[in-house]
């Protein structure tokens, strides 16, 4: 009996991206593949697309949903499901998981007259839960690496599909063949069907073999549009099938699933691909996994090692990336105020339904971790992220009766001013402050420096804050060995995940590491002669023991942290009160020495703030006493002002801005102000790549500390 291809295909978009991308990636892959399996009839495949991508074509490229349909319906083509927006399942709330896989069913059945009943797991991160959640969203298969397997433990061959389970919900899951993975399309298609032939010689008469991989590999990964399209890879490896046909021959999952029992039974551990597990990994243990992998390849003892050899898990991100768990817990925390408000709808359910379908959007998976893929380092996807969960929440608050923003449909008659809370937001054990007014989002943390961890201009849907550290990665060591080569290793790589390429020169230059998260109102003492450069490059030593520190909140009716530390030896009590506007926010200081000869210092509480562009002209700063030049003007600039009463930063395109007030003693302080860009080196498809991330304002107040000091700092946001 030949040897049967199960041949799956997953085009993914994520929500956010640019719509050019969208384009490139439909002319250069998803529309040319789809056109290759219209030339191949006797090529069954299934395809799968996440719903950014749907909705993009539905809105931009109508026609080829007609041609989707033609090909299900002719039975060439198998649809599968999956969670719409795909997000990750693991780590979301249940009723939004099971929400999702039913918005994608619904979808297929109206669009190509399917309800499919396999899926495609995001990143195929798999947790021991899975089967149950599945089996009760409908879902009687799925794909999973067969790396998965032999974590498990499995040695022997691995085809056809496994039976696993979850308290007694079962589902099938079949194994995706590595080797499959890595030559399709990237080996030359007759060592491809090569391929496949051994593998049914090695499993045995009547064999299934799976192949499930991204469909960017078609035409969108560096140098393959010129491989698959311009050179026929695609259509010569279909041509090579219907010659093989004796031999090969392609079916459905579906009809795989009906036709024949399980190979066996299986219980998988957490995991998801190989390449994963080492990007969750701390960056030092990284290097350390790279060091192992090494010695094993170096004793020839990998590839018995490599089941043993697992990384890490996708929940490490979250522990590696402060930012992540911030967005992905904001996130459950405006899901279940959309449960509540659910609850509570009356005759508001569409109002309800669009927070649910924004709630949904949030959840894409792409904005929360990263890798060679993964977009957490992508400034506008963490935007994207924001912009859908301020949606989502004003919406519910609408129906709640909590504070709303004007431009909320229709906001409960009952809608609060401002509304202050105390919750573990982030889900470490700790209490963050969380006010609530019309016009803005706030949280503060007490026990990180009393610092702002979250400012949203909520009429605008914008989140300020979405600032993203410069962290250490694993990969850094090899930008710098490359910086001292002089740049690229100049090869053509055979797999994307070999790629070691530099966008600009010189960019080792900016491997700087942040001690902590880029907050606002974090509070620095510094000496008189401290400089902007090693402030900025961290090398600037603070003489305080204030920021990142723990406060205590004080005994009154405001927001008042207070705090019993150090200047340069000297013990210094601080006290700071936050005080909430409509869409103002503004910090009182007092700073109090506790004895002894007078201290003269620099008082620096610097806030991080993004506007998403820093090197625009719809982004700027604006100063009100003096012109500046367009390169000072842009949020990418770096650089000091004197005699700053106050200052600006204007988004003409999102049509607001921030204007930032410095106040004392006498009413209004002049402080120098230090402004520099906090730019991340990551590594991405193309190659080693900077990212501007946001601005740092620190202004620096000439304190003589004799008694007690007192410095304010009032923001104000507004339409323009």
């Amino acid at each position: 009996m030949p040897v049967t291809l199960l041949f799956a295909i997953h085009n993914h978009q994520p929500d956010g991206n640019f719509g050019e991308v969208f384009a490139q990636g439909y002319d250069d892959c998803y529309a040319r593949i789809l056109s290759a399996l219209e030339e191949a009839p006797h090529v069954a495949c299934a395809l799968h697309h996440t719903g950014p991508l749907l909705e993009w074509i539905e809105r931009e490229r109508p026609e080829y949903f007609a041609r989707m349909r033609a090909l299900a319906g002719r039975g060439q083509v198998e649809i599968l499901g999956g969670g719409f927006y795909e997000p990750m399942l693991a780590v979301l709330p249940e009723r939004d998981a099971l929400g999702q896989i039913a918005l994608m069913r619904d979808f297929c059945a109206r669009h190509f007259a399917v309800s499919p009943t396999g899926m495609w797991l995001a990143e195929r991160v798999w947790e021991p839960s899975m089967p149950q959640l599945l089996a009760r969203g409908g879902v009687r298969f799925t794909l999973i690496d067969d790396g998965h397997f032999r974590y498990a433990g499995e040695a022997g061959p691995l085809q056809g599909y496994y039976a696993t389970e979850k308290a007694g919900s079962a589902i099938a899951i079949f194994p995706i063949d590595q080797k499959l993975r890595y030559a399709i399309p990237f080996a030359e298609p007759a060592k491809a069907i090569a391929t496949i032939l051994e593998l049914g010689e090695r499993y045995g008469d009547g064999a299934v073999v799976t192949y499930g991989d991204d469909g960017e590999k078609f035409g969108m990964w560096p140098g393959t549009k010129e491989w698959v399209w311009d050179k026929g890879w695609l259509r010569e490896f279909f041509r090579l099938l219907g010659d093989e046909r004796e031999r090969i021959r392609t079916a459905h999952f579906a009809d795989v699933l009906a036709s024949r029992p399980p190979s066996g039974r299986v219980y998988l551990p957490t995991a998801s691909y190989e390449e994963m597990g080492e990007w969750a990994l701390p960056a030092a243990a990284q290097v350390r996994y790279h060091d192992v992998r090494h010695a094993l390849e170096e004793r020839n003892e990998l590839e018995q090692a490599r089941p043993f050899l697992r990384g890490g898990i996708w929940q490490g991100f979250l522990a590696k990336y402060p930012e992540a768990n911030w967005m992905h817990k904001k996130m459950v925390r405006v899901s279940e105020r959309v449960a509540l408000a659910v609850e509570k709808a009356g005759d508001r359910r569409d109002e309800i339904a669009l927070a649910t379908q924004e709630l949904y959007r949030a959840q894409c998976n792409c904005s929360y971790w990263h890798g060679l893929f993964g977009g957490l380092y992508l400034n506008y996807l963490r935007d994207t992220v924001y912009r859908h969960l301020l949606v989502a929440e004003a919406f519910a608050d609408g129906v709640l009766g909590r504070p709303s923003p004007k431009w909320s449909p229709a906001p409960g008659r009952d809608n609060a001013t401002v509304a202050v809370s105390d919750e573990d937001v982030d889900a470490d054990l700790e209490l963050e402050v969380v006010v609530q007014s019309s016009g803005i989002d706030a949280t503060i943390r007490p026990h990180q420096g009393g610092a702002l961890q979250e400012l949203a201009y909520r009429p605008k849907t914008f989140m300020l804050t979405n600032v993203l550290a410069r962290h250490e990665e694993g990969y850094h060591e090899k930008l710098r060995k490359l910086g001292e080569r002089g740049g690229s290793d100049g090869e053509t790589p055979k797999s994307i995940h070999d790629l070691v390429k530099v966008k600009e020169p010189h960019l080792e230059r900016l491997l700087i590491y942040d001690r902590l998260p880029r907050l606002c109102f974090v509070d620095h003492f510094l000496s008189p002669s401290a400089t902007l450069d090693a402030f900025a490059d961290g090398r600037e030593r603070d003489l305080g023991d204030f920021a990142g520190a723990r406060y205590r909140r004080a005994e009154s009716s405001g927001i008042v942290l207070e705090r019993d530390g150090s200047v340069d030896g000297r013990a210094v009590a601080l006290r700071k009160t936050f005080t909430i506007g409509e869409s103002s926010l503004s910090v009182a200081y007092e700073i109090r020495l506790g004895g002894g000869a007078p201290l003269d210092v620099l008082f620096a509480p610097e806030f991080a703030l993004t506007l998403l562009d820093g090197h625009s002209q719809e982004r700027t700063y604006r100063l009100p006493d003096r012109d500046l030049a367009p390169d000072e003007r842009v949020l990418a600039s770096r650089g000091e002002w004197r005699e700053v009463p106050s200052l600006a930063l204007v988004n003409d395109a999102n049509r607001f801005r921030l204007d930032v007030r410095f106040g004392n003693h006498q009413g209004v302080a002049r402080p120098t102000v230090w402004r520099f860009p906090i730019e991340t080196v990551s590594m991405s498809e193309g190659g080693f790549e900077r990212t501007y991330q946001g601005s740092v304002i620190a202004p620096l107040f000439a304190l003589r500390l004799d008694g007690t000091a007192r410095v304010a700092i009032d923001l104000a946001l507004g339409d323009l």
